[in-house]
């Protein structure tokens, strides 16, 4: 009977870390590593081919936001990044368009009232560029394409993949069903 499944083994393919369908094919095989499916907003973190947890996120609007001949589009990166640095208890600086979205004045650059505790939880993973898996104080919006171009995570489960990943961490995003962009408008983009 042993032999018979020792035989099975050879003949029959298993189920492997690479074939999971967050992963691309040239995903790392050790180590931690986070997807994010922006179609889908979902998220997977994966050590060493076993999948450690998974979660709904926030992700980019994909929405367009006009001032003057300032433009805005709200949309979360794809490809493949990673980890440049990890913050607790983060503090968001307002950029512009936070203040034009809300019909404020823009304040100086150095302005006090930029600086906002406790939108975007007790963590952060930094990907560069201003984009940032982060918490939220809209729970609601996980699940949803909501967010300016970040990934917005439930504390819990945010929790686990901070303590999972390091520096250098692999973060792969993509689209497993694009849909088409409209780039009417988009030649002068400001993506401060």
């Amino acid at each position: 009977m042993r032999s018979l499944f020792a035989l099975l083994l050879l003949f029959v393919p298993l189920t492997t870390f690479a074939d999971h369908p967050a992963l691309p094919e040239d995903a790392p095989l050790s180590g931690p590593l986070i997807t994010i499916d922006v179609s889908t907003n979902r998220a997977w973190l994966f050590r060493d081919g076993q999948l450690l947890a998974q979660s709904r996120v926030a992700t980019g609007s994909d929405k367009i936001l006009r001032k003057g001949h300032r433009v805005w589009f709200f949309r979360t990166p794809r490809g493949k990044m990673s980890v440049v640095g990890k913050i607790v208890d983060p503090i968001w600086t307002k950029p512009d368009w936070a203040f034009i979205e809300e019909g404020k004045p823009v304040p100086p650059p150095d302005s006090p009232a930029r600086r906002v505790r406790g939108t975007m939880g007790r963590y952060a993973l930094d990907l560069g560029g201003g984009v940032l898996i982060h918490g939220t104080d809209d729970p609601r919006s996980i699940g949803t394409k909501a967010s300016h171009g970040c990934i917005r995570m439930p504390a819990k489960t945010l929790r686990k993949f901070f303590e999972e990943a390091a520096v250098g961490t692999p973060v792969y995003i993509f689209d497993s069903n694009p849909r088409p962009l409209s780039m009417t408008g988009l030649n002068s983009l400001d993506m401060r």
